[in-house]
């Protein structure tokens, strides 16, 4: 098993004032080891870390409201204005209007996945389609204690495969 662990800043925030730090890790397994996955049917072992996204910001969440509020009527302000003769103006704010409805509705949804779970679940299965997996940190600190944590599951992870390479021969003890 092969891992790279990069640590990275991103810019955040509507002004870009706010860093978010990641850890990327990318795991590559030997030619030994996806045999053993194979032959032991070993696809959903893995661990669970944090998530790779950060908690959605008060403006954020402010403003997929904003869009899921006004949505709804610029979709009729625009149908209203549209029979009233205004032509191309009214078409494009009932288009408007039903593009702040979808958007607003997935972004919504996508917060309120992240509010619902603060872990993402890495299997073999996914290591072995995509070798790269993501987790946010708070800060340089925390990420480094995340990068101790993901070597600690990876160990554990190639543990399982080691051990599951041979299946042990019969034994009789007495106890």
């Amino acid at each position: 098993m092969r891992v790279t662990i990069e640590h990275r800043e991103a810019t955040a925030g509507v002004l870009g004032n706010h860093k978010d730090c990641y850890v990327d890790c990318t795991v590559h397994f030997s030619e030994e080891e996806q045999a053993v996955i194979k032959e032991r049917d070993l696809y959903r072992e893995g661990f669970v870390i944090r998530t790779s996204t950060p908690l959605p910001s008060q403006s954020s969440l402010w403003g997929t409201g904003l869009m899921r509020f006004a949505g709804p009527f610029m979709i009729v302000g625009g149908f209203i204005f549209g029979l009233a003769g205004g032509g191309s103006l009214a078409g494009l704010i009932l288009f408007a209007g039903i593009g702040f409805v979808i958007y607003g509705w997935l972004r919504s949804r996508k917060e309120d996945k992240r509010f619902e779970s603060s872990d993402q679940e890495i299997t073999i299965k996914q290591l072995l389609n995509k070798p790269t997996f993501t987790v946010h940190a708070w800060n340089p600190a925390a990420a480094k204690g995340i990068e101790e944590e993901i070597r600690e599951h990876l160990t554990a992870l190639k543990a399982v495969i080691q051990n599951s390479a041979e299946i042990k021969a019969k034994q009789t003890f007495e106890l």
